[in-house]
């Protein structure tokens, strides 16, 4: 009897642990840091752009090594004015993704400050262009997605009601170019800035990645999101269209 009761014991304090091992995590089926790991494919990724001189730099980088990228622009960074730079990006095979409007604690803000952010980002973005363009891939700025209470459900019911079904973080965030290789691996995504320091890593990273034969994707197609959908009309943000019904 004392033996079946330790035993019992036993069993319910490794309970706890065996379910926690085996729930699955709402978030990190959200929250995407890399590809399939059986598939030598990573994705270069840029954000901010806080300056277009080396975010161009970068884009003509890419071109010329004949590989793609995904770019995470935040929005006040995209002038109509610039429309003739981002089409070259897009013509180049550069996907063009969304990092909010600002650069802020998404976390923190509520539903329709989310929304606005969002809707007026890729507002900017077919202003620009002269035609819709549809975002696919979104990278919430230092990858923040919870409030003061480490709580994740306005931003993630916010992002969703946009359209997003997921959120695209990194596994690599790294400028020396021969300590970003030893991280990366299968299906990795790669985190960079428009910055001198970041160009340069990319001048030496992107031919050591594709000597150790990796293909280099845009995030899109490293996670299966499938193509930018393409339309005349260029899209303006109404609140109303994201009314709860």
């Amino acid at each position: 009897m004392k033996r079946f009761l330790a035993v019992f014991m036993l069993l319910l304090l490794l309970l706890p642990q065996a379910l926690a091992g085996g729930a699955e995590d709402p978030l990190a089926a959200f929250a995407l840091r890399h590809g399939s790991r059986e598939e030598k494919r990573v994705a270069i990724t840029v954000d901010d752009f806080f300056d277009l001189g080396w975010a161009w730099k970068i884009r003509d980088l890419l071109h010329e090594q004949g590989v793609p990228g995904t770019f995470f622009p935040c929005g006040f960074t995209i002038k109509e004015e610039d429309g003739p730079e981002w089409q070259l990006a897009i013509d180049y095979g550069i996907e063009i993704g969304s990092h909010n409007w600002g650069h802020y604690k998404m976390g923190r803000s509520g539903v329709w400050s989310i929304l606005s952010s969002l809707g007026r980002t890729q507002q900017a973005l077919d202003q620009a262009l002269g035609y819709h363009y549809q975002i696919n891939s979104f990278r919430p700025p230092e990858g923040n997605m919870t409030d003061e209470k480490g709580n994740n459900e306005v931003f993630c019911h916010a992002v969703k009601r946009f359209g997003y079904q997921h959120v695209v973080l990194w596994d690599v965030s790294q400028t020396d170019p021969q300590l970003a290789l030893r991280k990366v691996q299968n299906g990795s995504i790669l985190l960079f800035h428009s910055r001198k320091k970041d160009y340069a890593c990319l001048t030496e990273l992107i031919p050591a990645l594709m000597d150790q034969g990796y293909e280099l994707v845009t995030v899109s197609t490293l996670l299966g999101f499938g193509p930018n959908e393409i339309s005349p009309e260029p899209y303006v943000y109404r609140k109303e269209d994201y009314a709860a019904p």
